[in-house]
């Protein structure tokens, strides 16, 4: 039997709705989705980056794995998912970037692996690309001509070609469109894979569409601003801030806009109409040029006769919140901030299905593993999803999901409140009906789902909700207990 390909694709920062335009912008993501299961309910259990990722290379919650917030090392003990896969004679090669910090108690004092994002553990290196250091691209644009000094600057926009889309993100990079960032990765993992036998496997990490907010012609002028829906947020900036004090200080000296694109100052909260657009505009033709190239690689892989031996799977570590609620990136607890994609096609099971139930980062290694016919390890916080996918949800499944964020900048907001480094976490647990938040030394959130699915209304004070959020606090407690960590429990 001809051993099977493995591809892992994973965006940075996508936003699965598209921001209600009237048409898709990812037909080739649309046409793996055919052919695929979809998992429609799908969230990351940690934000930012590195603490997403860590769960998707883990199976482990964040409090398990210990990556609680970007720069913080993942602990050496923890088998990851290269690590899993190559118990099966795979070699995962890593196209892209991992985000991950190793542990230092493995390396001498001044090792150079200490500074800075390194490869996941287990992974060959094809194409190392950091955000903080994309070396190798870097070089092909200088040796492009691209005008530029360091990463820094390498995305500074072109003001003396038009603006497209007439607000802050219109303008194009300094860079064509075949030596952008997702291109040149791109042409890096087809290099690769046209000389690779059958049974390969390769990790294929775009940073896009993640920020800075700025395409290469003729991408920033692809998505029309105008044709994109409005923010789902408050009736004013004030309304929001009253939700309670963790967003009162994110709408107030939390959430700067210079992160949304070059040339903003001042508030998120107080970006104009025309430049939300374009920064939305942008964002989204980002996300249309990251599925023309992995298109390319649809295409290569189906010149070779290898579409049918190949299992796909493509998700994103967290998604965008984009002036929704008044904010940018991802810092609260809203759906916007977690719920991200994951198409799943399985070799020999191209068969459509959408699956609603709630299904999570962690669960990512537990698939894989299932898949390959191993025995899933018990201390794991994640489950196989190959029941759904093949349209048998088991009678034990989830009916909620969580994840953490760690928000240990906000000074401001420690020293109003009295929050010690450890205290600034904030728990959400969500399922049909209500989110609940939880951040300790700070009033809770509740969110009625039903009743208010745009999250504008915190009813946790509210008497005819006393009993509700005094239940979701003991279901928040309840999923803490259970997943400490139990790799060394002999009844898992």
């Amino acid at each position: 039997m001809t051993k099977k390909n493995i591809l892992i694709i994973y965006a940075d920062q996508w936003r699965p709705d598209q921001f209600g335009a009237p048409v898709s912008y990812t037909p080739n993501l649309d046409a793996l989705a055919a052919e695929a299961v979809s998992f429609d309910a799908h969230y990351a259990q940690a934000i930012p980056c590195a603490p997403s990722r860590a769960c998707h290379y883990t199976g482990l919650m964040p409090q398990t794995h210990g990556v609680m917030a970007n720069r913080m090392p993942l602990d050496t003990r923890h088998v990851t998912i290269a690590q899993y896969l190559r118990k099966f004679d795979y070699a995962p090669t890593l196209f892209g970037y991992t985000d991950t910090t190793l542990d230092p108690r493995q390396l001498a004092p001044g090792d150079p692996q200490l500074s800075g994002y390194q490869p996941l553990p287990g992974c060959d290196i094809g194409c190392h690309q950091p955000e903080d250091n994309p070396a190798e691209w870097m070089a092909h644009l200088r040796a492009r001509g691209v005008p530029f000094t360091n990463s820094d600057d390498i995305y500074d926009p072109d003001l003396t070609r038009p603006n497209a889309t007439g607000g802050a993100a219109g303008h194009p990079a300094k860079y064509r469109a075949e030596d952008s960032d997702t291109a040149f990765l791109t042409d890096r993992l087809l290099d690769w894979h046209s000389a690779q036998p059958p049974g390969w496997c390769a990790m294929l990490n775009f940073l896009r569409p993640h920020n800075p907010t700025i395409a290469p012609e003729p991408w920033n002028s692809a998505v029309d601003p105008a044709s994109l829906c409005a923010p789902i947020r408050a009736e004013t900036p004030e309304a929001a801030a009253a939700q309670h004090p963790y967003m009162a200080a994110l709408l107030g000296d939390g959430d700067a806009s210079d992160k949304c694109a070059p040339g903003l100052s001042g508030r998120v909260a107080d970006v104009a109409e025309v430049d939300w657009r374009s920064i939305r505009a942008i964002h989204l033709a980002l996300m249309a040029e990251l599925d023309a190239h992995v298109g390319r690689v649809f295409e290569q892989i189906k010149a070779m006769g290898q579409w049918e031996d190949t299992l796909i799977l493509f998700s994103s570590d967290h998604s965008e919140v984009m002036f929704d609620h008044y904010l940018c990136n991802q810092a609260a607890w809203h759906d916007q901030s977690v719920k991200i994609p994951l198409i799943l096609r399985l070799p020999g099971e191209a068969e459509t299905r959408r699956v609603a139930d709630f299904t999570g980062s962690v669960d990512i290694v537990p698939t894989l593993l299932d898949w390959l016919g191993a025995e899933c390890p018990g201390h794991l916080d994640g489950r196989s999803l190959l029941p759904l996918a093949r349209g048998k949800t088991p009678a034990d499944w989830r009916q909620s999901i969580t994840w953490e964020f760690y928000f240990r900048s906000f000074q401001s907001l420690a020293k109003a409140h009295g929050l010690s480094m450890q205290d600034r976490m904030m728990s959400v647990y969500r399922d049909r009906q209500f989110k609940h938040v939880y951040m300790p030394g700070l009033p809770p959130v509740l969110v009625d789902l039903t009743a208010d699915p745009g999250e504008l209304r915190n009813v946790a004070s509210e008497p005819a909700y006393a009993a509700i959020e005094r239940r979701y606090l003991d279901l928040q407690l309840q999923v803490m207990i259970r997943h400490r960590d139990r790799s060394l429990d002999p009844l898992v």
